[in-house]
C-alpha cells in the first residue's frame, strides 16, 4: 500500500525553512532515550538561533508506548500551528515524563489519560478542559498526529529518537550526544 499524501508535511519546524542545515527528530514522548535527547535539542535550537539551521520533529508513538498517541494528540491541539508553543508543551511533558509510564497508567482510562493531558494544558495555558479535550479529537489534529509514523516508515525509522541531517541518516550523533557533539556535526554545514 502507497503512502498517502497528507495535507501538510510531517513534523513541526522551528528554524529556517530553507536552512543549510535541516535536522530530523522522530521522537516518541514517553521515550525515556527521546527525552535524554530533548535538552540537547532545545539547546540547539538556542545555539544556531537565527543561524541558517531547522529542527523537525516527527512525533511516532512505540508500540509499547500507549501513552505517546494521546500525549502527541495534545501537543498538537496545544500548538494549534504555533511552533513555539508545540516545543512549549512538548518540553512540559516530558518534565513530566513519569507521570504517563504504562506503570502509572496500568489501571487508569483513556478518559483519564485525555484529562490528565488537558489539565496540563489547563495550567500552563488556561486552555478550558472540555474544549481541549474535544481539540485533541478533532480529525485535522488526529491526521496531522498520524502522519508522521507514515513518514517514519518510508525512512526506516523504527526507534526513537532517530536523527536526520538534510535528509541523511549516515548522523553522528544520539541521544545521548551533548551540544558540542552536534556543532561538530552542523558547523561545516554552514560555511559556504
Amino acid at each position: 500500500m502507497l503512502t498517502p499524501i497528507p495535507n501538510r508535511a510531517s513534523g513541526v519546524r522551528l528554524g529556517d525553512p530553507q536552512a543549510k542545515a535541516s535536522i530530523e527528530a522522530f521522537i516518541d514522548l514517553q521515550c525515556p532515550h527521546s527525552k535524554a535527547s530533548w535538552p540537547t535539542l532545545m539547546a540547539l535550537l538556542k545555539h544556531y538561533q537565527n543561524q541558517s539551521v531547522s529542527l523537525t520533529v516527527h512525533m511516532i508513538t512505540l508500540s509499547n508506548h500507549r501513552q505517546a498517541w494521546d500525549m502527541s494528540l495534545g501537543a498538537l491541539a496545544y500548538a494549534d500551528g504555533d511552533a513555539q508553543k508545540f516545543f512549549d508543551f512538548v518540553t512540559a511533558l516530558y518534565e513530566r515524563q513519569g507521570q504517563f509510564y504504562n506503570s502509572e497508567y496500568r489501571l487508569k482510562t483513556h478518559s483519564d489519560l485525555q484529562q490528565h493531558i488537558a489539565q496540563l494544558a489547563n495550567e500552563l495555558n488556561g486552555y478550558e478542559v472540555e474544549s481541549f479535550i474535544a481539540r485533541m479529537n478533532a480529525d485535522d489534529i488526529y491526521i496531522l498526529g498520524r502522519t508522521p509514523i507514515r513518514y517514519a516508515a518510508t525512512k526506516g525509522v523504527w526507534a526513537t529518537p532517530s536523527f536526520f541531517v538534510n535528509f541523511g541518516s549516515q548522523v553522528t550523533v544520539d541521544h545521548l550526544s551533548d551540544l558540542s557533539a552536534w556543532v561538530e556535526m552542523i558547523d561545516p554545514l554552514l560555511t559556504d
